[in-house]
């Protein structure tokens, strides 16, 4: 027999009562001193490491603490309010040097717009960032003036003089046309009309319009323009222009040609003519030459700016304008924080009460994962949208899957009898297939949807990667050490600190359990889910999956209203009424906020501004005292995109998970053929959460109005990469039993006590994300779009929960 000294029971590395086991097995009777001398030594080893990992945690803690109080919030649109519009590249435009040299028209242009929105618009931090091959997204925080920022970002600024040869003069009064000039300072664009008062007044935009100007001579172009300026002239500004290169010459040559016939000289911009005068009698020009017309301060201001600041090298077409209000967006991120707070104090209660003092150093881990989160995204500059804070707050529900499913495994190991150092390092090392595994299909996911989102999905995207990433550190390397540490200091050795037989589900899920019957009773599983989808498919037919204007094309406005008396469908029927065909319409904030899709209508196109669009909006929905606070307008060209990256989203992340997971599962057990298997089968249970989610669509489409937007295409991406976390899990001890079945037992009884093994965890782990969900569902979201966004993503890791199960 061996006697074990007092020096080997105080040790940490190994727990006493593992000594006569290891003993029994041999381990111990050749050289018990010599055992007793490394039992030590391995305690001091520990002890030392624990204080290491601790000095780390903490100076990780310090430069994150520093970082987060040097750098502020970049708030995105949604939140601190703005304009966003994307353009596309008019490419049939370019010459060939210039198809040579793509990237560098893009880079180009990508500079003059950045500069446009800094100089010409005053905007403190724009953001111009490229999209594709030929599209660009300005985003423009803090500025309201939709027009002006279409003006200002929108026009190529080529100024161009013509020789206006078919418009009446004094000496020739029989030409075809006569100019109208504008009364609006703001809007100085010159309207025609044919000789004789015939026919309406020809407007920019109108083929006759362009072919007046095809008529006329070209003098010289925006390219031999040096310098712009604003020139006093009484109590107003007028535009002044020096030309140099080959300008001057051209029109001194002009005003020779011409001198004392009082033709006539057309200012051209952005093929618009903006001024016309008549040269006067004896006057020869040269290097330069004003606009003529009464301007307000500010168009001339900023014309100015845009002509010095360069002529895009392309023309651009404008795909969608989006137009937010401030107000909201500091509302509803109020409210989405606070509903945040909520979520983390629920889940760091469950943390603690379910898994006691591991739950209390995983507490410990998240906020040092919040920390750690928030200092990378103020470092490396991330827009913060409402989604990308639901992306963040979702991913601190999500960082704490990594600790569970560590500590569930930690509790078998100690169940079995190992130590706590042994079981905390077992613990760790067994789940880490699993969690790496899980986080990366979400990471593969979400960089599909980074790729092909924008705005606000790109930020969500951004948001979820890096916390994913962060959560893996936090959760494999914080907690581990501070664990190592509280038990290699001696301070948390005490057995009952870690409620090792705490479960909440009763013994019939307990690990050691007899499996539950689960393959044998598949034909009920199947078709509870069949069920769950018929429910929805009349939904369909009666119209409520509906598309908002990112997948239809369209435009959307928003009103604020005193609180309405009516319902949606008053307001629908009145659109439909007016020629608005496929209108929807829904409420916000209580009724208080009204929501109007319309799709493209010729009486929309015609108007000018955005303001005139939102006015014959109201009007048709018979919206009284309404205050248009958002507007959103998107061309086909754009909605067909958006319709192919969201079938793109989903196919790309579905071959790339089937792929990891044939990869990872496929090794060791019968190559890529097997691991196929298990690729397919996650796949197929993410086939029934997206048809369970689409369902949700149709149901509440017909009963609220919410639509399908490009947030609920995030949504789905985001189940897909959370449903596979949880087969995987499964996946994962069926993989590990794989390896040392009981016997001879079938794959069915394997496979079923996989399940039973996996069952408190898989709901654990689920349970924290959902109930962040539902806090959010219900207290953080002000905005449809957005409580749809949630509602969706709460509804499909719940079935993704049941799915994988």
């Amino acid at each position: 027999q061996i006697i074990v000294s007092t020096a080997i029971r105080q040790a940490q590395g190994f727990h006493c009562r593992e000594l006569p086991r290891m003993y029994r097995s041999g381990g111990l009777d050749r050289h018990p001193p010599v055992y007793s001398v490394g039992c030590q030594e391995a305690g001091s080893k520990l002890r030392s490491k624990s204080y290491l990992f601790l000095l780390i945690v903490v100076v990780l803690g310090v430069i994150s603490g520093v970082i987060y109080s040097k750098k502020s919030y970049n708030l995105g649109l949604d939140v601190k309010g703005g304009v966003r519009i994307t353009y596309q590249m008019d490419t049939s435009q370019l010459n060939a040097d210039q198809r040579k040299d793509l990237s560098g028209v893009r880079e180009r242009l990508q500079t003059l717009l950045q500069q446009r929105a800094s100089g010409g618009l005053g905007v403190a931090e724009p953001l111009v960032a490229a999209k594709g091959e030929d599209q660009f997204i300005v985003e423009l925080p803090g500025f309201t003036d939709v027009q002006r920022a279409k003006d200002v970002m929108g026009k190529s600024a080529r100024i161009e003089f013509y020789w206006a040869r078919n418009l009446t003069t004094e000496l020739s009064p029989n030409r075809p046309y006569t100019e109208i000039n504008s009364k609006n300072p703001n809007d100085p664009v010159v309207t025609f009309q044919r000789t004789g008062g015939l026919g309406n007044e020809i407007k920019p935009g109108t083929p006759e319009y362009e072919r007046i100007i095809k008529g006329w001579e070209l003098i010289l172009s925006g390219d031999e323009l040096v310098k712009a300026s604003a020139l006093m002239q009484g109590d107003s500004y007028i535009p002044s222009l020096l030309f140099g290169g080959k300008g001057p010459k051209a029109m001194e040559d002009f005003t020779r040609r011409t001198l004392n016939q009082r033709e006539k000289l057309a200012a051209v911009l952005d093929k618009r003519v903006v001024s016309i005068a008549a040269v006067e009698r004896g006057a020869i020009l040269s290097d330069n030459a004003i606009i003529t017309g009464k301007f307000s301060t500010e168009y001339v201001t900023t014309l100015v700016n845009t002509l010095n600041s360069g002529a895009l090298p392309v023309d651009l077409k404008e795909l969608s304008t989006v137009q937010v209000s401030p107000t909201i967006g500091a509302e509803a991120l109020k409210q989405i924080v606070a509903a945040g707070i909520v979520a983390f104090g629920v889940i760091a209660l469950y943390l603690v009460a379910y898994y006691a003092f591991p739950g209390f150093v995983a507490l410990i881990a998240l906020l040092l994962y919040v920390l750690f989160t928030l200092s990378v995204l103020k470092a490396i500059g991330a827009t913060f949208s409402l989604a990308s804070v639901a992306g963040f707050i979702l991913s601190v529900g999500m960082a704490v899957d990594a600790n569970i499913l560590v500590f569930e495994r930690f509790k078998e190991e100690m169940r079995a009898g190992r130590s706590l150092h042994s079981a905390i390092e077992l613990g760790f090392r067994r789940a880490l297939p699993a969690i790496i595994d899980s986080n990366a299909c979400t990471i593969l996911t979400s960089l599909v949807l980074a790729q092909l989102g924008t705005g606000p999905v790109k930020g969500f995207a951004t948001t979820l990667i890096i916390g994913v990433v962060i959560s893996l550190f936090t959760a494999v390397t914080v907690t581990r050490s501070l664990l190592m540490f509280f038990v290699g200091s001696g301070i948390a050795t005490n057995e009952k600190w870690y409620a090792l037989n705490r479960n909440w589900f009763g013994k019939r899920f307990a690990v050691d359990a007899q499996p539950l019957k689960v393959i044998e009773k598949a034909k009920r599983w199947f078709s509870i889910s069949a069920l769950t989808v018929a429910v929805c498919i009349p939904f369909f037919f009666l119209g409520g999956f509906k598309l908002n204007v990112e997948f239809s094309g369209g435009f959307e406005a928003v009103y604020k209203v005193a609180q309405s008396s009516s319902s949606p469908a008053v307001f629908t029927a009145a659109l439909e009424k007016s020629g608005f065909k496929g209108s929807n319409v829904k409420f916000g904030d209580g009724g208080k906020r009204v929501y109007v899709t319309v799709p493209q209508a010729e009486k929309l196109k015609a108007a000018t501004t955005d303001k005139e669009r939102l006015q014959i909006i109201a009007t048709a929905a018979g919206l009284q005292n309404a205050e248009p606070i958002e507007f959103s307008s998107i061309s086909p060209t754009l909605q067909q995109e958006t319709i192919k990256n969201a079938l793109l989203g989903v196919l790309i992340s579905s071959a790339l998970i089937i792929f990891y997971l044939a990869i990872r599962f496929g090794t060791g057990f019968g190559g890529m053929a097997a691991g196929l298997r298990f690729g397919v089968s996650a796949i197929g249970a993410l086939v029934h959460d997206i048809f369970v989610v689409i369902g949700l669509a149709a149901v509440v489409g017909f009963f609220e109005g919410w639509e399908v937007s490009a947030l609920f295409l995030t949504a789905m991406l985001t189940i897909i990469g959370f449903s596979v976390h949880d087969t995987i899990v499964i996946f994962d001890r069926i993989r590990e039993n794989l390896r040392h079945p009981e016997g001879h037992e079938s794959f069915t009884h394997l496979v079923d006590r996989s399940i039973t093994q996996s069952f408190a965890r898989s709901i654990n782990t689920s349970g924290t994300v959902i109930v962040t969900l539902l806090i959010l569902v219900f207290f953080g979201t002000t905005t449809p779009e957005l409580k749809f966004f949630v509602l969706a993503m709460l509804t499909g890791i719940a079935s993704g929960t049941y799915s994988s199960i």
